[in-house]
């Protein structure tokens, strides 16, 4: 008997596991999260928005990082009785995190944890962020000046997180399908994009967003990208809202000026329009900033293209390899095939088109 598909609404946190467990904090702060609770071996991050926490950092058991997993938030404490009927399925269990609530915990098939809440008490707020501009965000365009005879001022610090918005996995080719297959039939995920390889016509790289009818969602929570066959399954990253650009270029200037390492941004993506700009933290992991993105429905058309530089971004620095291997002993390395412009011939990429 097929298991009940369970519901969910939107995404909850993730959770990392550091091996210094106070470096990966300080990056992380810099990130523009903010502390909810602490214990000795975890602590509980969130943004402004009204989710209680959007990350969680432990201590790692040994040496080497960790992803442990993607939470979702369900719609009915059925939903949660199904995802505790699943034969992977923890039981329900009282979470004592901040905002409380019930929470399973089953995994995919590559042994990720996946995991699902329910009654979880929201913060008491209007979900903005504290603002970098010190002045009221009123814009000048070339036709429309509203602003006359005041000025637009900033502060420098680090960007605001409103909100997780979606986290993915590079697996095995030959697992590609399998593993999105899981995830389609566990959650109502819906692909809202795909990406195949022009030489073979299969996919090799699927957006989900969450399904939810005539409501607006957003392009993508989940993604799945087929990588190289003998490299094991990995979280490639986990992408994090701000409110604008100048919030998102002021991020930018503060992480650079801290040292940190810059996996690829600030530029503008194709295949769900956000502004983004990739981060390796301190243990390794890459994470995201995005702004502008998409909004999808159930009327939003499936879209599925070949896989091809221009598939990534509309503006900004060309793909470096550190982005498609997650490898951040690959900054600063140049691509199998570089791109040639006096032939006009963009790079060849033999690594996963991911993006977004």
């Amino acid at each position: 008997m097929a298991t009940k598909q369970i519901r969910v609404v939107r995404l909850a946190h993730v959770v990392y596991q550091h091996p210094d467990l106070d470096k990966a904090l300080k990056f992380l702060f810099d990130f523009g999260f903010v502390e909810e609770l602490r214990t000795p071996d975890r602590v509980y991050l969130r943004g402004n928005g009204t989710q209680p926490y959007v990350y969680v950092a432990e201590r790692s058991p040994d040496s080497k990082r960790h992803f442990r997993g993607g939470y979702w938030v369900v719609d009915t404490p059925d939903d949660l009785e199904a995802a505790a009927a699943h034969r992977s399925a923890s039981p329900i269990q009282d979470s004592d995190a901040p905002g409380g609530g019930k929470i399973v915990t089953l995994e995919d098939p590559n042994g990720y944890p996946v995991g699902f809440v329910y009654g979880q008490k929201l913060r008491d707020n209007d979900g903005s962020a504290p603002p970098l501009e010190k002045t009221v965000s009123v814009p000048n365009t070339a036709l429309e000046k509203p602003r006359k005879g005041t000025f637009r001022r900033f502060k420098t610090g680090a960007s605001p997180v409103h909100k997780l918005g979606h986290y993915g996995f590079i697996v095995s080719g030959s697992k590609f399908q399998s593993t999105l297959a899981f995830y389609k039939d566990l959650i109502n995920l819906k692909p809202t994009d795909a990406v195949f390889n022009p030489a073979t016509g299969e996919d090799e790289t699927c957006f989900c967003h969450i399904d939810l009818g005539p409501q607006y969602t957003d392009h993508h929570s989940f993604f799945v990208a087929s990588g190289p066959e003998g490299r094991p399954a990995f979280v490639h990253h986990s992408s994090y809202e701000v409110n604008d650009f100048d919030t998102q270029t002021l991020g930018h200037d503060w992480l650079r000026s801290k040292g940190y390492t810059n996996c690829w941004g600030i530029g503008r993506h194709v295949l769900g329009s956000q502004i983004f700009d990739y981060w390796f933290d301190a243990s390794g992991n890459i994470v995201e900033h995005y702004s502008d993105g998409d909004l999808v429905n159930e009327d939003t058309p499936f879209g599925r293209e070949a896989a091809a530089p221009d598939t990534l971004h509309v503006w900004g620095p060309n793909v470096p390899l550190a982005f498609l291997s997650g490898k951040i002993e690959d900054v600063g390395k140049e691509m199998p095939v570089p791109p040639d412009a006096l032939e006009a011939k963009p790079a060849q990429y033999e690594l996963p088109m991911v993006a977004a």
